[in-house]
């Protein structure tokens, strides 16, 4: 199996760190493949722990755009040393400042591969240019996943897609904002995504929901809109496409809207159903099932409530998928997530601020991770219960006892998160 571990970062010039030296992987356990490997970086707030997260993503990303698409667009402003190892080989990547030129200082790079941990000087050159190596010779990490639940993270902002390398998993909704909502839709799509494509996904939730306590019972629920409509149970795929198509017609009694007022789905319904002659139809018998057999009442409303159970072992993935395509149409609006605890049935909004920070960043994790990731979690202590800190490392050791190939890098200013570091796959930094 391939492993994947940062054993060494040195910065130097770094805008706010300066000059710093960490070794983040513990050389006698760098082999280690019966868990993912912890690497804790702890220390007093304001100490610079979170940038030294966001100097490894950026250092990634930037090279892993050089490695995927040729294009050097490197605008990293200091200068750095870092070793990591990927399956059974060692990696490093080197920038120094060329002062050779009087006139001119530009930036080397310089790589190598396999080379003896030795100090990097004029006195080991035989050994440094024996193991000089094509950036190309390099073999990146699959995924870099970034995870934080600070509104004012320092990581990159990006709307990430599944396929790419950096996933970004903080509570940002923009590059500037976020909200409990906008979270809440993230992990939806999350949930839906890991639902229909992961399998270990379902059991990673149940353990997580043990962990906090909670019953094994997770529901999204929807409110339905145009019920007249859409939820008479007779539903036609004439009248579907009409009400998409056709809706400043006289004799079509669902809309008033004129013609130069299109509804604001109407793109998507354009772009997805148009020529999709096989999902209007499966979509028109999916919501006529529903009018008839799955809606309940929703108090002081003319809206009904659709709910997904997502542990139901009657669920249908593919029902999922539609389901989606629903929200994306102004059919339905998304009315929270529902667990259970103590008999009692509560919203994301209704648990404390630690439950719903873990629950929403490690479902995210969760519905990212794959094997010879690096997983950078900022400060996850926040708003945590000591107990629940205690465990957290413990936590996260057992649910993704399957992906030991990853290594989580974890900044943290709480002594409860090292005091059940397992000395055999953990380091800690102070």
């Amino acid at each position: 199996m391939n492993t994947f571990r940062v054993e060494y970062l040195k910065l130097n010039n770094h805008p706010q760190l300066g000059n710093i030296e960490l070794f983040l992987s513990d050389n006698g356990e760098i082999g280690n493949i019966k868990k993912p490997y912890t690497s804790v970086i702890i220390g007093p707030n304001g100490t610079g722990k979170s940038l030294i997260l966001r100097a490894i993503s950026d250092i990634f990303t930037q090279f892993n755009i050089f490695h995927t698409s040729g294009i050097r667009n490197l605008s990293l402003p200091f200068h750095f040393h870092l070793r990591f190892q990927n399956n059974k080989d060692n990696f490093e990547i080197l920038n120094y400042k060329d002062n050779f030129h009087k006139r001119i200082s530009t930036k080397i790079y310089e790589f190598y591969k396999n080379r003896p941990f030795v100090e990097f000087n004029d006195a080991n050159l035989q050994i440094n240019n024996k193991c000089k190596i094509e950036f190309s010779e390099i073999v990146f990490p699959n995924k870099l996943i970034v995870s934080s639940i600070l509104q004012t993270d320092r990581f990159l902002f990006k709307n990430s897609h599944p396929d790419d390398f950096y996933q970004y998993l903080g509570s940002r909704s923009t590059s500037s904002s976020s909200s409990t909502k906008s979270s809440s839709r993230k992990t939806i799509k999350f949930i839906f995504n890991s639902t229909i494509n992961n399998s270990q996904f379902k059991s990673n939730l149940k353990e997580l929901l043990s962990f906090l306590d909670f019953e094994n019972s997770l529901k999204i629920n929807y409110s339905t809109k145009i019920n007249k409509l859409f939820f008479s149970g007779n539903l036609t795929e004439t009248n579907f496409k009409r009400y998409f198509e056709e809706w400043w017609h006289d004799d079509f009694e669902y809309s008033k809207r004129k013609k130069e007022n299109p509804l604001w789905s109407v793109p998507y319904y354009s772009n997805n159903y148009k020529e999709n002659k096989e999902l209007l139809t499966e979509t028109v018998t999916l919501l006529n099932d529903i009018a008839k057999n799955r809606l309940t009442h929703k108090p002081y409303s003319r809206s009904k409530v659709l709910s997904i159970d997502l542990f139901d072992d009657k669920l249908i993935e593919r029902e999922l998928e539609i389901v989606k395509h629903l929200e994306q149409l102004d059919i339905i609006s998304l009315d929270g997530i529902k667990i259970n605890k103590n008999d009692s049935i509560l919203s994301l909004s209704d648990i404390s601020s630690g439950e719903f920070h873990l629950i929403i960043s490690m479902i995210g994790i969760f519905s990212k991770i794959e094997d010879n990731s690096l997983i950078l979690i900022d400060e996850p202590e926040i708003s945590l219960h000591p107990n629940w800190q205690m465990q957290y490392v413990t936590f996260l050791k057992n649910v993704f006892s399957k992906n030991p190939s990853c290594q989580f890098i974890i900044t943290t200013h709480s002594h409860f998160i090292v005091s059940d570091l397992e000395g055999e796959s953990s380091s800690v930094t102070a």
